[in-house]
């Protein structure tokens, strides 16, 4: 077939750039151009400096108040010992009376 030089080199590049654009057949993973990274704007970059100092003092908070509940639970498990102590004391002594008053 004869053609001429306008379709040979239209066909010859509409094959060229359809060969640029077909990366998948190499293997390779190119990103496009339109999903590189932007450049935050300043108007971003304070808000996410606020958004981070918001969360850091939530974080401070939640500590403070975490260090409150170990301390007041170390506390309780104090007082559960000493009353579980006392009632053993107590249990004792009216085991003793009852067995006295058994005696009688």
């Amino acid at each position: 077939m004869l053609f001429s030089r306008n379709e040979k080199s239209a066909r010859k590049g509409a094959k060229y750039s359809a060969e640029l654009c077909d990366f998948s057949q190499l293997g390779l993973d190119f990103v496009s151009a339109t999903s590189y990274s932007v450049q935050p704007r300043k108007e971003m970059e304070t808000m996410n400096q606020e958004l981070i100092e918001v969360l850091e003092n939530k974080i401070n908070e939640l500590l403070g108040k975490y260090n409150s509940l170990k301390e007041e639970n170390a506390m309780l498990s104090e007082e559960v010992d000493r009353l579980s102590n006392d009632r053993e004391g107590i249990k004792s002594r009216v085991d003793s009376i009852l067995a006295r008053l058994d005696g009688i």
